[in-house]
């Protein structure tokens, strides 16, 4: 066969191409090319011990190439991969050329030098020849002594956490443990000889703990973020919300078990409705829930067989949250808490002394009622008639012991739990309010029955069964003895609410009064929002208070018109009949004819401070009743994290009446101002979807507490916030 003249050109060129390729060294060698050099580099390194380094060689060839398929040997202090007292070396798995040295536990006692060797003949992995490279000298830093893996964590609530203690990057079996907060609360358990960590069911004031591992004199810690959970709610709960499903009153009474796990096992509630009436003893049974990080929880409750009711909420901890109701047509407001299982015991020993009592809601003719008053329990089921005392406030129509032509005023009465569901915390209570007419000498009775729960041997949560008006509130443990005076109402401020309708419409108001302990009301500041039409930090002036020796209860006047404080009846003073509780708190009702609103007060914590932290808020509105003018209220529910004078992040969930919004983000645009030398300071919170604007008045009662009023044109409406953590 005849080849073309430049073909044999190419053949030529391509033998060529391959002879200087295999002679550049890289991934081969030629023959004549042997090893003249083996370089370590860095030629100085420092670690700490029983933590690893690197060291690269360079094998240079004869024709000056670099060769990378030769044999390293690694050698430390003369020892071919060296051994546990001056640490180990040997080649990375990706790359023979990278030596990785591990040092020792302890630092050694002489210097440590590394070296390397690789055949001469980089084709002959056994060559006897070898060339020896230069000296990486090994400097030993300061170890990193003891430390906590992992740290920067977040464990949600009732959650278990494994820590481990490191000593110079070694597992430390004699370290032990302890876990604490700065700031104090339930934070939690860790084994003191595992490390073994299980987190508190909500989370502590700050929301971190810390874990702390400690071996002789050495100490470490890490920093742990508590989350809430499924787990934060676990346990029998008495909850109770009031508000409107239409222009229809409701009222919803209850307890229920949580499982931890986000099942509600059991529960029984009791229900009042203008339009469909009272239903009694309904059963609860296989609802769900789920907690949120922040602690916003949407509740299921499922009552025989059918779906019930949903509920959102914000957790305050583990043991109280703020609730609405949150499906469509229907707007209530009002608290879960966490049940005593001491106090669930059906016996009657349970509710037994002194109690104070405030309802509130509405006659059969949808006009806003409230009733407030004391009585003492026996124990043994009997409520005697014996240094008690009420008032009532009927759609304007006034009740109270001061009034003409009544002389006295008792209450007497009937309780027991129910034998149907035991370890519910359910019973019921009828009571029987007399009045005295000094015209006639005649009595004249009325019969309120309700079911209540208990929380506590303290608290006990109402909703009226009896079919002869709609009234839903609670009942207070109560100052015991039967000798008070002006005294009582101790010197301090006191940050209040109250809430309920005027001739004009929806009604709510709030303020700080202060109080000298001698009988007089010396100064303050009143706001209101009266169907839409607000009055702003008007000043209270002074106006004297009185004590019932026997009973306690105590008639306020709060005046903020000009000159001296005149009687009852006057549109500048507030009157309320005010009854204390045992836990610094009051309970009270307006007895003037300017509204018929009902709410609590508290008394202050000194020098109240601006609000930092994360906190649950709750929203009501008012206006249910069929004689209110406006707008279907609106509620609604959620977290903030607060920091002094801003609002830094928030979550709120609303009720509409005709839609709910869930997961609507709180706008950064959001203010806070600082509170004056009252506890007083407003605020507006910016809604995004749907959008809405709170322009809303706070009271602070401590560091953790405050009271809210809204002081919206279209929205009328009390509420409450409280610290997370």
């Amino acid at each position: 066969m005849r080849v073309k003249p430049h073909t044999i050109l190419l053949m030529a060129i391509a033998v060529a191409g391959l002879v200087g390729l295999e002679a550049c060294g890289g991934g081969g060698n030629s023959s004549n090319a042997i090893v003249t050099s083996l370089t370590l580099a860095p030629t100085s390194i420092t670690v700490s011990i029983n933590t690893t380094a690197n060291v690269t060689a360079t094998p240079t060839l004869s024709n000056n190439m670099v060769v990378t398929t030769t044999v390293v040997t690694w050698i430390v202090n003369g020892v071919a991969g060296g051994n546990s007292t001056v640490g180990s070396i040997v080649p990375s798995p990706t790359d023979q050329l990278v030596g990785i040295y591990t040092a020792p536990a302890v630092v050694p006692a002489t210097n440590i030098l590394i070296t390397a060797t690789t055949p001469r003949d980089p084709s002959v992995s056994t060559d006897t020849q070898v060339v020896t490279s230069n000296t990486v000298t090994v400097t030993f830093g300061a170890g990193q002594g003891l430390l906590v893996s992992p740290s920067g964590l977040s464990v949600p609530a009732g959650g278990s956490f494994q820590f481990t203690a490191l000593l110079n990057n070694v597992p430390d079996p004699n370290a032990t443990w302890t876990v604490t907060s700065a700031n104090g609360g339930d934070v939690g358990k860790i084994d003191p000889n595992s490390g073994l960590y299980k987190a508190p069911l909500a989370p502590p004031p700050g929301q971190m703990v810390t874990i702390t591992a400690k071996d002789g004199s050495a100490t470490a810690t890490a920093v742990v973020t508590i989350t809430y959970s499924d787990a934060s709610l676990q346990g029998p709960f008495a909850f109770a919300y009031s508000g409107g499903s239409g222009a229809n009153f409701i009222s919803v009474a209850g307890s229920f078990v949580a499982d931890g796990q986000g099942g509600i096992v059991s529960g029984v509630e009791d229900i009042e409705n203008f339009s469909t009436g009272v239903s009694v003893q309904v059963p609860i049974q296989n609802g769900s829930y789920l907690v949120g990080a922040d602690g916003r929880t949407k509740a299921s409750l499922n009552t025989g067989g059918q779906a019930g009711s949903t509920l959102q909420f914000a957790l305050m901890s583990n043991q109280h949250a703020l609730v609405i109701r949150f499906d469509q047509n229907a707007v209530a407001s009002g608290t879960i808490d966490q049940q005593d299982v001491n106090a669930l015991t059906n016996s009657n020993s349970v509710v037994s002394g002194p109690y104070v009592f405030g309802v509130a809601g509405e006659d059969l003719s949808q006009k806003t009622m409230g009733v407030a008053g004391k009585f003492s329990a026996s124990g043994t089921g009997l409520i005697s008639a014996t240094n008690s005392i009420f008032d009532v406030n009927d759609g304007g129509t006034v009740t109270t012991p001061t009034s003409t032509p009544i002389s006295t005023v008792s209450i007497s009465g009937t309780y027991g739990f129910d034998a149907a569901f035991p370890g519910t915390g359910r019973g019921t209570i009828a009571l029987t309010l007399t009045t005295h007419s000094s015209t006639n000498n005649t009595n004249t009775n009325e019969q309120l029955q309700f079911a209540f729960y208990v929380v506590d041997s303290t608290r006990l949560r109402l909703v009226e069964i009896d079919h002869h008006a709609l009234l839903a509130g609670d009942v207070f443990a109560a100052p015991a003895g039967n000798s008070f005076s002006a005294a009582s109402l101790t010197a301090a401020n006191y940050p209040f609410t109250a809430s309920g309708s005027s001739g004009t419409g929806a009604y709510a108001a709030g303020g700080v009064f202060k109080s000298d302990g001698a009988g007089n009301v010396s100064g303050g500041a009143f706001d209101s929002n009266n169907a839409g039409t607000a009055g702003s930090n008007t000043t209270i002036a002074a106006c004297a208070y009185t004590v019932d020796a026997t009973t306690g209860r105590i008639d306020l006047r709060l005046f903020t018109g000009a000159g001296a404080c005149p009687g009852g009846g006057n549109a500048n003073t507030a009157e309320f009949a005010v009854y204390q509780t045992a836990q610094q708190s009051a309970l009270i009702l307006e007895i003037d004819a300017n509204a018929i609103s009902s709410g609590m007060a508290f008394q202050q914590a000194a020098s109240p401070a601006a609000l930092t932290g994360s906190f649950a808020l709750n929203i009501a509105g008012e206006g249910t009743s069929q004689n209110l003018a406006g707008a279907i209220p609106q509620d609604a529910v959620g977290q903030l994290t607060l920091a002094g004078t801003s609002v830094s992040k928030g979550t709120l969930d609303i009720n509409n009446f005709n839609a709910v919004f869930s997961g609507d983000p709180v706008s950064t645009a959001s203010t806070i101002a600082a509170p004056d030398a009252n506890g007083r300071g407003t605020a507006t919170l910016n809604a995004t979807n749907p959008t809405a604007t709170f322009t809303l008045i706070y009271y602070i009662i401590d560091a953790n507490r405050a009271l809210l009023l809204d002081q919206d044109k279209t929205r009328v409406g009390t509420g409450f916030i409280a610290r997370q953590f």
